[in-house]
């Protein structure tokens, strides 16, 4: 076997501690695939890689929607975050299994010479074996690393078509959000106007169809959010499509009724619970977002067109709206965190210029 030139010495420093180098590769892989099981199979999504992964493009996006002042530089976020979450799991793997393949120099040699292959040529035969393409230019050198190079090619293809797919689940409940958001736009664009468009005179009965119709699609949402937080920052341009402005309207309407509405004139507990649940359960996906919404100010409580309307309102004591500070604090973060102000979830949805003023 001949010496290695000066280039090969850069290329491939024989220095290298092996075991080093060994365990190394086993640790990127290994936290890797948990990673990555864990993201697209676990409950509850983000992983210790892909979250903070997350989290950082979205800032960029943010940073970038600051800059230009418009939420159209936020539309493209999620799925930049997708692919930015695949690229990382791609590139951890392979960078991983050629560090496991530079623990020894007959790891990966030459298929003609045999001579052993330097750095850059076990990156390069690390990745199509990963690929599974097969080039045929290096091989393994022993039984031992012909077994392992056929384990990472089954492996690799196993993982990446894993990964691939996590895209499915995640772009059908896209699809569910945006009509579930014009779904609950249709009732009313405020707070108070989902209130005042199902009065009938006498009370606001009216809302209990409505209301049983949201509650499974809210609750569904909310574990999809649970078990894809990507889902968080895929942003739509206007409120109409817009998930969390429209559901913050809507249960900011439910603390409205809890507080000024007498229970006799509310609808019936069966249909506004489960509604008033499943919200809860949307918000708990707060855990995963980073988010501390206690340091959040308080959103004032908006009655005034309630109290306009002539209607038989209670008065709310101060202990009952600090039972609901914490509640309507991480709403209001994760509207904020999500790129729009607390003042938009009373914005009207359409355009003045798109309907008659009574159908706006």
């Amino acid at each position: 076997m001949r010496r290695p030139d000066a280039a090969q010495l850069i290329l491939y420093p024989r220095s290298m501690d092996s075991t080093l180098s060994f365990v190394t590769g086993v640790t990127i892989v290994l936290l890797t695939i948990i990673d990555l099981v864990y993201t697209t199979f676990a409950p509850r999504g983000a992983g210790f890689i892909s979250g903070p992964v997350t989290v950082a493009v979205w800032q960029l996006f943010l940073l970038l929607g600051r800059l230009t002042k418009s939420r159209s530089a936020l539309t493209g976020a999620g799925i930049v975050i997708v692919f930015t979450i695949l690229f990382t799991w791609v590139a951890l793997l392979w960078v991983g299994n050629a560090f496991i393949y530079s623990a020894s120099d007959k790891a990966v040699v030459n298929s003609t010479t045999s001579l052993p292959a330097t750095l850059m040529e076990r990156i390069y035969f690390t990745g199509y074996t990963l690929s599974t393409l097969g080039n045929g230019d290096f091989k393994a050198g022993t039984d031992g690393w012909r077994i392992f190079t056929a384990f990472i090619s089954f492996t690799g293809l196993m993982f990446i078509t894993i990964a691939i797919t996590y895209m499915v689940p995640v772009l059908s409940a896209i699809t569910a959000r945006r009509a579930l958001s014009i779904r609950i736009s249709s009732i009313g664009h405020s707070p108070q106007r989902i209130l005042l468009n199902y009065w009938n005179g006498t009370d606001f009965k009216k809302l209990e169809t409505p209301f049983q119709s949201l509650t499974q699609d809210i609750v569904q949402q909310g574990q999809m959010h649970l078990s894809y937080p990507v889902l968080h920052y895929f942003q739509q341009s206007d409120k109409g499509a817009s998930l969390l402005p429209n559901l913050a309207a809507l249960d900011e309407a439910l603390t409205l009724m809890l507080l000024y509405v007498p229970a006799h004139m509310r609808p019936d507990d069966q249909y506004l619970i489960p509604l008033r649940k499943g919200i809860t359960t949307f918000i708990s996906s707060l855990s995963s977002l980073y988010i501390d919404s206690e340091k959040d100010a308080l959103p004032p409580i908006q009655a005034d067109q309630l109290q306009k309307a002539d209607l038989q309102l209670l008065e709310p004591g101060v202990q009952q709206f600090e039972q609901l500070a914490k509640r309507r604090r991480a709403l209001k973060s994760l509207v904020e965190y999500n790129g729009w102000d607390w003042e938009t979830i009373s914005a009207k949805v359409l355009q003045e210029d798109m309907d008659i003023p009574a159908m706006l």
